[in-house]
C-alpha cells in the first residue's frame, strides 16, 4: 500500500495495490474508485481532501505518508 498527498492539488492517493487500473468509478466529485479487471478496488483517490475529511495523523496509525 502507498499513500500520498499532492498538496498542489490537495489530492490525497491511496494505491492498495500494484495491479492495473481496468476502470474508474467517480463515487462523488471528489472521490474516485479504481477497479482491476476483477472488479477489486487497486486504488482511492480523494480530490479536496482538506475540505473532504477532518485531520486524520495517518502516522500515528502506522500508516508511512510519501509526499510528492
Amino acid at each position: 500500500m502507498k499513500i500520498q498527498y499532492f498538496s498542489e492539488t490537495d489530492t490525497l492517493a491511496i494505491e492498495l495495490t500494484t495491479k492495473p487500473v481496468a476502470s474508474t468509478d467517480a463515487i462523488t466529485d471528489d472521490l474516485l474508485l479504481d477497479y482491476d479487471s476483477d472488479g477489486k478496488v487497486v486504488a482511492i483517490t480523494l480530490d479536496n481532501y482538506s475540505h473532504n475529511v477532518e485531520t486524520i495523523n495517518l502516522q500515528a496509525l502506522g500508516v508511512p505518508l510519501l509526499a510528492a
